[in-house]
């Protein structure tokens, strides 16, 4: 606003001259209090009028954001980041937000290829690892408890955990070496329910594996770390992983239609999306597997609007002081000292040289992608359960939204396929 204000001055002062020299035989007061209307009219017809959700300013705590969009701006993006998704043929649900004000916000699709449920912004998608930051919160919420420090031995918490020397930092930021859980499940699962949280420790019991790499030396993106980290929080808590999570993250924030997918209680029937992949020119369903009983590295289902409510709860620190949520998003250092790109429940990169807070996620025909440029207040969410690639998507849309930074640099942030891959389970099975 201060643009406006420095210009609103100027012009004033030279309307007072013009008129003086022009009309001196008129009223100067009635003729400058009609200019000033004018002035104040223009100014506001140049904001937003209908397309955009604005959120107040006080929401962002010690940072406020005076920027206006103009009726031309939300256009282009409507209008841009519509046809692209059309010409991708994607299938699912879009929000993309910048310095408080929901710029998009659309569903394409069906929730469910079967019986041609159309999305809706209320749909939620299984968030597949997006699930991880929210195992990484309820971990650092019990540290602020008191209940444990994340620099910790696993053992303190969970006695019969296998690898006296893991802490469950390495646990956060996968460098703890620990292999992955799910060829276990697959070699020496064989019991009709689908195994718990509690059934991968015993797993790893009974049959010991050595680890990958000692811990601290090296990264490896591990989902067996984060189902761990959820037996740690029953643990620690007392509670159940889905009961802790809609209890102290779900709840207070209002995430209404928000859960932890959860095989062994019984859970009211909601609607919801349904993974599927492509077969021939039609698609097949993705059934629930045995892993889907695990929780923690994955199994929470969420909407595009209850995700946008989480991104904007970190920027008002409700569940962790400032203080925390910086220290979640540093990169996390080797046993070398060599920084990794991964903090607390978070993947770290850069775009034209701003900071990237994100995760992606990809599970059972879900595929997700949650990403936050803090500096900018910015944010995109992808949910599509049809299984398509979204990497390049993702790179397409954070141009878009940043389309008036790039022409003035020529770098741009290539997205590292990898990251959208996390894992592959011996039997197909995508994670």
């Amino acid at each position: 606003m201060g643009f406006y204000v420095y210009t609103f001055v100027i012009w004033c002062g030279f309307n007072m001259v013009f008129l003086r020299f022009i009309f001196s035989g008129v009223s100067l007061k009635i003729l400058i209090f009609l200019s000033m209307m004018g002035f104040a009219t223009n100014l506001f017809q140049s904001g937003y009028t209908g397309k955009a959700e604005s959120i107040p300013n006080e929401v962002f705590e010690n940072k406020t954001f005076d920027f206006l969009f103009s009726q031309e701006e939300l256009d282009f993006f409507d209008e841009e980041i519509t046809d692209l998704l059309k010409r991708r043929r994607f299938n699912g649900n879009v929000l993309v937000a910048r310095n408080g004000t929901v710029l998009y916000k659309r569903s394409f699709g069906y929730a469910d290829f079967r019986n041609r449920t159309p999305l809706s912004e209320e749909t939620p998608f299984q968030l597949a690892s997006i699930s991880k930051t929210f195992t990484a919160t309820a971990v650092l919420m019990l540290q602020q408890d008191g209940k444990l420090q994340i620099d910790d031995h696993v053992v303190e918490h969970i006695p019969e955990f296998p690898y006296p020397t893991i802490t469950i930092r390495q646990l956060l930021n996968h460098t703890s070496g620990i292999q992955n859980y799910m060829w276990l499940v697959e070699r020496y699962w064989n019991h009709r329910r689908p195994p718990s949280n509690e059934d991968v420790l015993d797993l790893f019991l009974e049959y010991p594996r050595p680890l990958n790499f000692t811990p601290g030396n090296l990264f490896g993106y591990s989902n067996t770390g984060y189902a761990f980290l959820a037996l740690l929080v029953e643990r620690t808590s007392g509670d159940r992983f889905p009961d802790f999570v809609r209890e102290r993250i779900f709840e207070p924030l209002g995430m209404e239609h928000s859960f932890v997918y959860d095989l062994h209680h019984s859970q009211p029937t909601r609607e919801r999306a349904y993974g599927f992949r492509p077969w021939r020119r039609t698609f097949l369903v993705i059934p629930d597997v045995d892993h889907d009983g695990v929780m923690g590295d994955k199994g929470i289902y969420s909407t595009i609007n209850d995700l946008y409510t989480w991104d904007q709860s970190i920027y008002q620190n409700k569940l962790l002081p400032n203080e925390v949520w910086q220290e979640a998003f540093e990169h996390a250092r080797l046993n070398s000292n060599r920084p990794v790109n991964y903090g607390h429940g978070w993947r770290l990169q850069t775009f034209m040289d701003r900071p990237v807070v994100h995760h992606p996620g990809r599970w059972n025909g879900f595929r997700t992608s949650l990403k936050r440029f803090p500096e900018d207040h910015a944010t995109l969410i992808l949910l599509n359960n049809n299984n398509r690639n979204i990497t390049h998507l993702v790179e397409e849309l954070q141009e878009i939204l940043f389309h008036k930074d790039l022409q003035m640099t020529v770098e741009t942030h290539q997205e590292d396929p990898e990251e959208y891959r996390d894992g592959m389970l011996s039997t197909g099975v995508q994670h």
